[in-house]
């Protein structure tokens, strides 16, 4: 399955570079890039770590399927389930680029000195800072408060190394957790988990950016592709429709 997966995202990814360098796209060539790499990097990155999700009553560990991965001394279980997580959420804030840059396209027509090289320049520049920032949000907010503890490796049920054969309370294993609620171990009764759910929180609103950026230019397209008042021509107006509905299609 894996294999498999590996194979039809790269054929997919090459395909988009070949359309990308044959066809004249302009400046959009350079985002359908930054989205194949971003893409390939996603599958790979699935391929190694293979993940499995195991739900329990208080929440979900997250390993790879491998586990015990050690080089020169140094478990890199956790450090592998923080690179699959940076690079899946990635790809949503990758789609999201794409919807800004629709709206911008179509709104051009309206003031083409938006169009300008230091601009362009800035809006790069915009979009390689918030990149970085939004990556190192989900990095550091999960190594802080999903990595495992000394607490977290002693609630691992045992039902993990009977359905997997992987012992996560070694610490030569690694893992994420997401346990909202944990027994406390004198009375044995569930308590809510401050840092679970901080943590938890940050990554949602670092997804909730990501989607209320996409529903405002997907709105803002939408109004400025029907209005009248827009300078489109037919053929144009067209083209852009459905070049957005390619768009949406993705989401």
């Amino acid at each position: 399955f894996s294999l498999q997966s590996l194979m039809s995202r790269v054929r997919n990814s090459r395909l988009r570079l070949f359309i990308l360098y044959t066809l004249s796209t302009g400046s959009y060539r350079y985002l359908l890039a930054f989205f194949a790499i971003c893409d390939i990097i996603t599958t790979i990155a699935h391929a190694l770590l293979q993940p499995y999700v195991h739900m329990t009553a208080t929440g979900f560990y997250f390993f790879p399927r491998w586990g015990g991965i050690i080089i020169q001394g140094r478990p890199l279980d956790t450090p592998l389930c923080l690179t699959f997580i940076s690079t899946y959420y990635q790809t949503f804030l990758v789609l999201a680029y794409h919807f800004v840059y629709r709206y911008k396209t179509i709104t051009r027509y309206a003031d083409e000195n938006n169009w300008s090289t230091q601009w362009i320049t800035q809006w790069i520049l915009v979009g390689v800072i918030i990149y970085i920032v939004y990556n190192a949000g989900f990095v550091v907010t999960v190594g802080i408060g999903m990595t495992p503890s000394e607490e977290t490796r002693s609630l691992v049920p045992s039902e993990i190394r009977e359905l997997y054969g992987i012992d996560l309370t070694d610490p030569r294993t690694g893992f994420t957790v997401l346990a909202l609620r944990r027994p406390d171990p004198l009375t044995n009764e569930t308590h809510w988990s401050a840092e679970s759910g901080i943590a938890i929180s940050i990554c949602l609103c670092l997804f909730a950016g990501t989607a209320t950026v996409i529903l405002f230019c997907t709105y803002q397209t939408t109004v400025a592709i029907t209005s009248s008042g827009a300078q489109l021509t037919p053929s144009i107006r067209h083209m852009h429709h459905q070049l957005f509905r390619a768009l949406l299609i993705q989401v």
